[in-house]
């Protein structure tokens, strides 16, 4: 339902008021410090209507009004007006992410950590989904005599990497070998295609030169399932400190999202790519998310998936400042990652 002017501007003010302070929000309040030319009796009259309309909650009867889901859904989309980046702040953001990296998962978690300063909620990198990636060269390092590097080269830019440990020595021409023949064979090809086919790539070529490539080939599926994407988060300290955590299931709820992160993985898989995607509240599928507010920017050239940049916060997020810092920080990323930048210095460095 579209709202008149007159809700417009107590709804605006309501959500200001309880942004500001975490406490519910009175008609008396809003009369005297809104200075919006409506007496206290017609805004509480139009309190009502909002509750009823399905914008505003009551939490006790005796209390003042706090905005619901909705209300913030329709607060962002059709009332707030976005608050300027200052010079200074573009700065920093441009002084961070012009460090040379040489793996894109450094540049994603410097954006992350960029966000979590810049707003004080937490923030949260996540690496790329993998399984639509190709394979751009896999490099076998000899560590010692008994340890083996893995180093997977991913077409966007990531890179995976294990150690796996033998029993005895492992020959330098087997490890020449392997090299060559896994190059030859999965250069350019789909990490999940190889990961369901692995095993009859290398049986007939390589099982009968040494029992070594075993372990190799065991590594190799566990470095390309899906489900070991990465989950960064910086400043959950600043979410701790917030007067929603004293109350004790929303206290709960953050600290299984943090443990399981389940919640976190399957929102990056959503939502528009280039764009700053935000979940209030019950917008959430998952119940530990119905007190938080999920902020993201999927980055995303080519068809290539390049991980997801984001914020976690509080229904009640300064989202007039937040979504500007997370909507600049994204771009800079993004366009930082379609000039190749110097991660992809860091891939033929690597090679």
């Amino acid at each position: 339902m579209l709202l008149d002017d007159r809700k417009k501007r107590i709804l605006e003010a309501v959500i200001e008021e309880y942004n500001a302070t975490a406490e519910p929000v009175g008609s008396t309040k809003i009369a005297n410090d809104y200075n919006l030319g409506f007496s206290s009796a017609t805004i509480r009259n139009e309190m009502a209507n909002l509750e009823e309309l399905g914008y505003l909650e009551q939490p006790h009867i005796s209390a003042g009004r706090i905005p619901s889901s909705q209300g913030y859904r329709f607060y962002i989309d059709s009332i707030m007006q976005e608050k300027n980046l200052s010079v200074q702040e573009k700065q920093i953001i441009d002084e961070i992410l012009k460090e040379d990296v040489i793996k894109l998962e450094t540049l994603i978690k410097d954006a992350s950590n960029i966000l979590a300063k810049l707003t004080n909620y937490a923030s949260i990198a996540i690496g790329p989904q993998m399984t639509n990636c190709k394979v751009e060269e896999i490099k076998l390092v000899k560590l010692g005599q008994d340890r083996l590097m893995i180093v997977i080269l991913a077409d966007n830019g990531a890179i995976k990497e294990s150690i796996i440990k033998y029993d005895g020595t492992l020959p330098e021409e087997n490890i020449e070998i392997f090299n060559t023949y896994l190059n030859h064979s999965l250069k350019g090809m789909n990490f999940e295609e190889i990961y369901n086919n692995i095993n009859a790539y290398v049986e007939n070529e390589l099982y009968n030169i040494s029992t070594n490539v075993i372990p190799l080939v065991n590594e190799l599926n566990n470095l390309l399932v899906d489900n070991n994407v990465e989950v960064y988060m910086e400043g959950t300290k600043n979410l701790l400190s917030l007067p929603e955590m004293k109350q004790e299931n929303t206290l709960k709820n953050f600290l299984n999202i943090i443990e399981t992160q389940d919640a976190l993985k399957e929102l990056a898989k959503n939502g528009y790519d280039g764009n700053v995607n935000v979940y209030i509240g019950q917008e959430n599928a998952f119940e530990d998310l119905k007190d938080f507010t999920i902020i993201t920017y999927k980055q995303k050239i080519n068809d290539k998936e390049l991980g997801t940049i984001g914020l976690i916060g509080p229904k009640r997020m300064d989202y007039k400042k937040v979504i500007p810092v997370i909507k600049y920080v994204g771009d800079v990323l993004q366009e930082k990652m379609k000039q190749g930048g110097s991660f992809d210095d860091g891939q033929n460095n690597a090679k």
